[in-house]
């Protein structure tokens, strides 16, 4: 399993089971977020974000989104958030919000 980064547009097969070396692990107890979806991202208090797509990395997979308003460091050392500048965040790294919680 190649343990490098890879962009994709949908999500693919994957397994929960964290011991798997032949499939790509998915971290989380929830279903892998949508595309469009807000998400939280609770590492490094980067807060709410929207999915714009999936990647793999390290034999994980993660979704690639755009933090709504990261904290000022983010932006020092990655850029301006955009589709083009998404964060990378994994499954046990984020949290999903409620419609609700969306708006």
């Amino acid at each position: 399993m190649s343990i490098h980064f890879q962009r994709r547009e949908t999500v693919p097969a994957y397994t929960r089971n964290v011991t798997s070396k032949d499939q790509i692990k998915w971290s989380a107890e929830f279903e892998v977020p949508a595309i469009g979806a807000d998400i939280l991202i609770r590492l490094n208090g980067i807060g709410r974000a929207k999915v714009v797509g999936y990647a793999t990395h390290g034999g994980y997979l993660g979704v690639m989104s755009v933090p709504c308003s990261p904290p000022g460091l983010w932006i020092q050392q990655n850029g301006p958030p955009s589709s083009d500048n998404a964060a990378l965040a994994f499954g046990a790294e984020i949290a999903l919000l409620s419609s609700r919680e969306a708006t």
